[in-house]
């Protein structure tokens, strides 16, 4: 009786992995933000052309959080066939948000492919605060759902 029990509390369902990996994807978001700060009190910021980390009142805080969420669920269902290599799949990961980032949202909000509109460095900043999206997600992940999934 206890081994079954022990089996039933070491499977999660694909449902549970999605909202597991939804809240993931907010925690990695939000290390995303703290990034900014980070990058922002190191004067890497600005010399990449970038005058201020992102706001940490509401509104603005919630549009990171959120997406960051939404990139979660994609990474929740993908994760099962991933696990064995879970932080490498974590660290590649932050490509797909990337990839929308650069080819969609920026160039509707107006700043060109790649947001080469507001220069190269703006872009090269993009790509560096958000490093570490993929990973926290991953790890988040990994803590809450435990080593075997």
């Amino acid at each position: 009786m206890m081994e079954q029990d022990m089996n039933v509390l070491g499977s999660v369902t694909l449902s549970q992995r999605v909202a597991i990996c939804f809240a993931s994807g907010v925690v990695g978001a939000g290390a995303v933000v703290l990034f900014s700060y980070v990058l922002f009190g190191l004067g890497i910021s600005s010399a990449l052309g970038v005058k201020a980390p992102i706001p940490l009142k509401s509104p603005d805080i919630y549009r990171p959080l959120f997406w960051g969420g939404l990139w979660g669920i994609p990474f929740g269902l993908l994760i099962g066939a991933v696990w064995k290599s879970l932080y490498l799949f974590g660290f590649l990961y932050v490509l797909a948000p990337l990839l929308a980032l650069f080819l969609i949202f920026l160039p509707l909000g107006g700043a060109g492919l790649f947001g080469l509109r507001q220069g190269p460095m703006f872009t090269l900043y993009l790509l560096l605060v958000n490093l570490p999206f993929g990973i926290i997600t991953a790890l988040v992940a990994r803590a809450i759902i435990g080593t075997h999934l």
